[in-house]
């Protein structure tokens, strides 16, 4: 799906109930602690998802938000409003699946029993963030506040660190740090503003464009 991110965290299954066919977890789990990211050509940033990043999502999508395996679409256990809950709490995005007597729905299950699938990954456009410089403008950090949420995964490689952006720009972090960095004196002396001006610049690199 065009412009579509994706994360992957390991999947936290609090329940596996093999007779009534479900598996519960969360999808993600809110931190404050930051991840580090890399963009398409190595250069790295921090990012974290923040509390109420699903909520408006949730409210507006009863019943078009799926759960895949492994990102494919050919291969869909669950939705929104059928077989899948989705809800948002204090420690992240709960799922609880219902799992299908289908051929993908049956391994799902088994794999999940031995452990072969010990991750979720979730597919979603930002909406809405903050982001900031620190003050050396060495690293870069996003606290994502708002998404539009597609599809949860279960994945068998939960490796949320190694996760790629695809950004639509051309520009780099390197070349926007670069921008940001103040040129005039007095524009150092006023360095919180400068930081905040320009990580909104850096802001717009990431956000998804309006066909």
């Amino acid at each position: 799906m065009k412009d579509m991110e994706q994360r992957s965290v390991s999947l936290e299954i609090r329940s596996l109930n093999e007779e009534e066919r479900k598996i519960e977890g969360y999808a993600a789990v809110f931190s404050d602690n930051y991840t580090q990211l890399s963009d398409r050509w190595g250069d790295k940033f921090y990012e974290k998802v923040s509390p109420g990043a699903f909520a408006k999502t949730l409210r507006e999508k009863t019943n078009n938000i799926f759960m895949l395996i492994n990102h494919d679409w050919n291969k869909v256990v669950g939705r929104r409003g059928s077989n899948l809950i989705l809800e948002e709490d204090s420690v992240g995005l709960r799922f609880e699946l219902t799992v299908p007597n289908t051929t993908d729905g049956n391994d799902l299950l088994e794999n999940v029993r031995n452990g072969l699938i010990q991750g979720c990954s979730f597919g979603f456009k930002i909406t809405n963030q903050r982001t900031k410089w620190d003050e050396s403008y060495t690293n870069f950090y996003r606290d994502i506040t708002e998404v539009d949420l597609f599809e949860v995964t279960a994945t068998p490689m939960p490796a949320y660190a190694d996760t790629t952006i695809s950004a639509r720009s051309e520009l780099s972090i390197r070349d926007l740090r670069e921008e940001a960095k103040p040129k005039d004196p007095e524009e150092r002396n006023d360095n919180n503003d400068v930081l905040t001006r320009n990580a909104n610049l850096l802001a717009s690199f990431f956000m998804p464009k309006n066909n």
